[in-house]
């Protein structure tokens, strides 16, 4: 499906704000609980859309090697809950990713706004392991 061209500049505008906001800060101050959720399921959108064939095929190397290392530091994250809260957060995280992908025409059209989010959460995630 394409999208008229202002249409197209709003879903782009959608995703940077959606994603403006790393899962974790360079602090380490714990997140609540909706904001994790919300965040973990960004990344796990970010995910899925590198993965799906019409996208994976038009990445950077660096965009699949930022979206790994954005997946350990939401692992470090979330590990910091007990299991039984791990997999809530996880199912609630999921359904938010899912609505995320419900809301997409065409999923390309995020991967500006992912490379984006990715690219925080991998540069957060280094600088923890320096």
């Amino acid at each position: 499906m394409h999208l008229p061209l202002p249409q197209r500049y709003m879903l782009i505008a959608t995703f940077i704000v959606l994603f403006s906001t790393p899962l974790a800060a360079e602090d380490e101050e714990p997140l609540d609980w909706t904001t994790t959720k919300e965040k973990w399921g960004q990344l796990m959108f970010c995910q899925r859309i590198y993965k799906m064939p019409g996208v994976k095929s038009r990445l950077y190397d660096f965009d699949i090697e930022q979206c790994e290392k954005a997946g350990q530091l939401a692992d470090d994250v979330i590990s910091k809950y007990s299991k039984q809260r791990q997999a809530e957060l996880r199912n609630q995280a999921e359904r938010h990713a899912f609505m995320l992908s419900q809301n997409t025409s065409d999923p390309y059209q995020a991967v500006p706004a992912c490379r984006e989010y990715c690219g925080q959460l991998a540069e957060i995630r280094d600088k923890r392991g320096e």
